[in-house]
Formats: C-alpha cells, structure tokens, sequence
C-alpha cells in the first residue's frame, strides 16, 4: 500500500477551500483560529474584540478564497488582516476600548455562501476557545 505524503492531503484541502466547499473553510478555522485569536489578544489586549477580529479576518478569508494558492499566503493574509483590524479598532476606540465590550455576534464582515450550520459550529468553537482562555487565566 503506497502512502501519500502528508502535503497531499493538505493541497487537497486548500483545493476545496478555495473551490467554497465549506467543510474546508471549518477544516482551517479550527486549526487556525486559536493562534490569530492569541495574535489579536495580544495586539488590542481585549478578549472580546481579539474574538470579533478574529471572526471577521477568517470570514474576509472566505470571501477572497479563490486569491490563494498556498497555505503561506492564506496565513500571510490573516496575519496582516487580523493587525490592520486590531488597529482600526484601536483607533476607533482609543480611551475606552477596555470599557467598550463588543457583541461578538455582529460581525462586520458577511460570510457569503457559508451554511448555517458551519456558521454555527464556528462560532461555538470560538466561543469555547475564548470560554477555554479565560478559565486559563484565572488558574
């Protein structure tokens, strides 16, 4: 039995992102999501706006899919979306944005063509990842 590299499997899932099956958007969600919600945290040093950012580059992400080919790029794009997104935030709040608590559920970017049940799932594991970092916290 021949065994494909691991490179394989990871080109067909960038493949299927890039062609809008949605499974494929989730697929990098979850991997991605905690490292660009740490990036975001660290940036604004606020929880609820690192979660609304990060929700947001991933849904930008989504809609600009078809513009990349290769898992560098795709992180490249996140970082430099998630930083431009934690300044603008810091701009548009820059004496209270620790007293500002943003509805992480209006989010300012619209996912075209993502099911409803995807939409759920994501922002669930958010939500227990941001739920998992605040319990960390306070240990």
């Amino acid at each position: 039995m021949i065994s494909q590299p691991a490179t394989a499997g990871r080109d067909l899932t960038l493949d299927h992102f890039r062609q809008g099956i949605p499974e494929a958007f989730k697929m990098l969600f979850f991997e991605y999501y905690p490292e660009f919600f740490s990036f975001s945290s660290m940036l604004v040093q606020h929880r609820g706006v690192a979660q609304k950012v990060t929700m947001e580059i991933f849904f930008l992400l989504w809609n600009r899919r078809a513009d990349f080919r290769n898992e560098k790029k795709i992180k490249a794009f996140l970082y430099l979306a998630a930083r431009n997104r934690c300044l603008q935030q810091l701009r548009a709040h820059p004496d209270d944005l620790h007293r500002w608590v943003p509805d992480a559920t209006r989010i300012n970017v619209v996912p075209g063509a993502l099911p409803a049940e995807i939409l759920r799932e994501v922002f669930s594991f958010a939500a227990r990842t941001h739920g998992a970092e605040n319990a960390l916290q306070k240990k």
